[in-house]
């Protein structure tokens, strides 16, 4: 009998991949969701869908989930900027009751944190970030995405609750909430913008570096995380180790979609990062995880769906 995998925004982007490759192994999966960034739709029908918001979680929601996957959060660095207080509720404060609801009603299953990269704040070159890179956080979002990684360790060291740290790395792919208007997943609203004609707004030069990770590959690494023993109490990076900049990236998206609308430039944002690129050697080390699909086959794959949301 395969295990029982409670998923927090199992409706979202990534977890929405995380949801369908689970269920294609043979786990059974319960999602937790209010559906105010994810899709109804994007849960397949083998999964149980419970619509709530994670702050209302509950001992019934966890008391029987053998893993806990926490995909649910406020995604928008910039966003965190202009409203901290919501970040520090849906970041900080939404993975401290989760923590809370297995310590007291179910401290045997396992924990699965998706943290982000950008806890290291910027890499100056030629530095390549592994896992042992400082933490440098520069908004409210990176600060609160380290609490939770902190909460993983202390409740582990006082509880003995075991944990597994997931830090994604510029995610895109189907899914990608294009309609978010630009506050995150900016990749899908270029995409949008770029379908419809529109210039892809950039804020500061455009030489920000990126490190992308398609979203097929980034959910492989939380089967992986179940599956390997050796991953308990360890935290792993999942990026590629090759680095885009903004105006090398608004080049590819323009002649994917065969737009003429260009880019418009903007000035910077507060809290911007201005280089991350990542190193996935411990990723495949001790998780024999390793990213398999290119940008340029990404993107196309992106903006294949994405066309088909705008253009049925």
């Amino acid at each position: 009998m395969k295990e029982h995998v409670l998923v927090t925004g199992g409706a979202g982007f990534i977890g929405s991949h995380v949801v369908e490759l689970l269920l294609k192994k043979g786990y059974t999966i319960t999602v937790l969701d209010d559906l105010s960034a994810g899709r109804a739709s994007n849960v397949p029908e083998d999964a149980e869908l419970v619509r709530k918001d994670v702050k209302q979680i509950a001992a019934a929601d966890v008391r029987d989930a053998d893993v806990v996957i926490h995909c649910a959060a406020q995604v928008s660095t910039f966003k965190s900027v202009d409203y901290p207080e919501e970040d520090f509720s849906r970041n900080a404060e939404n993975t401290f009751r989760i923590l809370e609801m297995l310590r007291k009603h179910n401290p045997k299953a396992l924990f699965i944190y998706t943290s982000s990269r950008s806890v290291h704040g910027d890499i100056p070159p030629p530095h390549i970030a592994d896992e042992d890179w400082p933490y440098n956080p520069s908004t409210f979002y990176n600060v609160h995405k380290i609490y939770g990684e902190m909460l993983c360790k202390i409740y582990n060291g006082l509880y003995g609750l075991k944990y597994v740290i997931l830090r994604p790395s510029n995610v895109y792919g189907p899914r990608q909430p294009y309609w978010a208007g630009g506050w995150y997943n900016f990749i899908a609203y270029w995409f949008e913008l770029a379908i419809r004609g529109k210039p892809l707004p950039i804020y500061g030069t455009g030489e920000q570096v990126r490190d992308y990770t398609y979203v097929t590959d980034t959910a492989k690494a939380y089967l992986l995380a179940i599956q390997n023993q050796e991953a308990i109490g360890e935290t792993f990076l999942l990026p590629t180790g090759i680095g885009t900049t903004l105006n090398q990236l608004a080049k590819k998206i323009l002649e994917i979609t065969g737009s003429k609308a260009g880019v418009e430039y903007h000035p910077p944002r507060k809290g911007d990062i201005q280089r991350f690129i990542g190193s996935y050697r411990k990723a495949e080390e001790k998780l024999g995880w390793r990213p398999e699909t290119k940008l340029d086959e990404g993107l196309r794959k992106e903006y294949e769906w994405i066309r088909k949301e705008i253009q049925p």
